[in-house]
């Protein structure tokens, strides 16, 4: 029986028929709640053991709010900070005394115009906004060691705010963590470079352990004893407030409180959400990458590409989509002139070096004063993004015999990143079939970033 799929390329789609027997991942939208304002000040107004909003909010505290940047999609900031501002005002607080911090760790910065549609503009122009910059050293604070033994350096207001707020959303996030989570948030995108080189380290993302399990997770694990080891050197406890939304953006569950209570609730709902069971796995995953999706420019590049295609594999439970040794097939452009800056030096450092584990002895050179600055005006990304990106992959490159990319017009680091560039669906088969025989069993899921993502469970 063929099965027709539809993969994004470019702005438009590639059409390809499967003739191998396929098993779905794919997840269905849940239904939102009826009134999710409600169900946000209800959180804040009785959170999860610990005190009301309104007990902790008193005149004349210092107050941060944490929200996250580009890197975490939706327009759930909006929402929640103008439930949250209104309370923290009706407590006592001033306009004056609340600091609203993005978190946007080694990601791009958000421009003017970005960071309005993230927050609003009457908060943007209100409110004092600070975007972290993991190279500003003026802006970190030294609290004592993570729980890898580095230096823990974090943002000044979140050590030294009398109240700090950490809002984020709960969604699938591949291998660091399972989930995303206030936890991640503040061990990777409010410390310094150096900081959260530490958990990117490739000893620690290449660990198979980091899947779509959070709880078993151990960069999970780390994230949240670098949460309890900045509430001890503060002197007081976080207050977090997590959601999970649907599929097609509406709320699906709100909670507020300590860390382990929320993300304990906010895991369990958004199971319900993105965890999809299929019965068997695959040898060969067809698999749809949109030029953008919420991990960046997805489809651009082989490196932005191998990024995606490793999201997707590492978001599992038990044991990976595909059997080790087989092959991914997808379509993207991968057009040369796309490349930015700081991706186009981490694969020229990959084919200098020959692999992954050379990249790591020369890591530091990417940090170039050029790169940095391009990171700094909201240009790209941090230098060592695509790095730390590439670390996350080695996993890919050792579960995946190749990546055939129908439609990919670079060859730069093909070979190292083991992708195999094809004109037409028909060599590509012939591609498969060579290697995986006739009828091997095919996992598809044209839409996992469109209408996703999905965290896979086999049985």
């Amino acid at each position: 029986m063929v099965s027709v799929v539809h993969l994004p390329y470019t702005n438009s789609q590639v059409k390809l028929a499967i003739p191998y027997p396929t098993l779905d991942l794919k997840v269905e939208p849940l239904e939102g709640v009826d009134d999710p304002d409600g169900q946000i000040k209800e959180a804040l107004q009785a959170p999860l053991d610990t005190e009301p909003l309104s007990s902790l909010a008193e005149k004349g505290r210092k107050v941060a709010i944490l929200v996250e940047g580009l890197q975490v999609p939706g327009g759930y900031r909006k929402r929640v900070l103008s439930i949250l501002l209104g309370e923290l005002h009706n407590a006592g607080v001033k306009r004056g005394d609340v600091t609203l911090i993005v978190a946007t760790g080694i990601y791009r910065k958000p421009s003017r115009s970005e960071l309005i549609e993230l927050i609003g503009r009457e908060v943007f122009e209100s409110y004092m906004v600070i975007v972290h910059d993991c190279e500003e050293s003026r802006l970190m604070v030294n609290v004592g060691e993570t729980p890898l033994g580095g230096t823990m350096e974090v943002n000044r207001w979140v050590a030294e705010s009398d109240l700090v707020i950490v809002v984020s959303k709960v969604l699938p996030w591949g291998a660091w963590g399972g989930y995303n989570s206030g936890a991640r948030m503040l061990a990777l995108d409010l410390t310094s470079a150096e900081t959260a080189s530490q958990y990117y380290d490739l000893s620690v993302v290449s660990n198979p352990s980091c899947n779509g399990d959070p709880a078993l997770n151990p960069l999970q694990k780390l994230f949240h004893e670098s949460a309890r080891i900045l509430e001890e050197a503060r002197g007081s406890p976080l207050f977090f407030v997590e959601l999970v939304a649907t599929t097609n953006g509406q709320l699906l569950s709100v909670k507020a409180g300590s860390l382990k209570s929320v993300e304990r609730t906010m895991w369990a709902e958004a199971d319900r959400q993105y965890v999809a069971r299929i019965r068997e796995r695959g040898e060969l995953l067809v698999v749809g990458v949109p030029s953008v999706t919420f991990l960046g420019e997805s489809a651009d590049n082989n490196a932005a590409l191998l990024h995606a295609i490793t999201f997707t594999l590492r978001s599992h439970r038990v044991s990976p989509v595909i059997r080790k040794g087989g092959l991914v097939l997808t379509a993207a452009e991968c057009a040369a002139t796309k490349i930015t800056p700081v991706e186009n030096e981490a694969l020229r450092l990959l084919v200098k070096a020959g692999s992954i584990e050379g990249v790591v002895a020369k890591q530091e050179s990417v940090r170039k004063p050029m790169l940095i600055k391009l990171y700094k005006d909201g240009l790209t990304p941090h230098p060592l993004h695509p790095l730390f990106s590439l670390y996350t992959a080695a996993f890919t490159l050792e579960h995946v015999e190749e990546t055939i990319v129908i439609g990919c017009n670079s060859k730069l680091a093909a070979r190292e990143l083991k992708i195999a560039p094809s004109n037409k669906l028909e060599e590509a088969l012939r591609k498969v079939e060579d290697h995986l025989g006739p009828d091997p069993v095919t996992v598809i899921s044209p839409e996992y970033f469109t209408k996703g993502p999905i965290i896979q469970h086999t049985g």
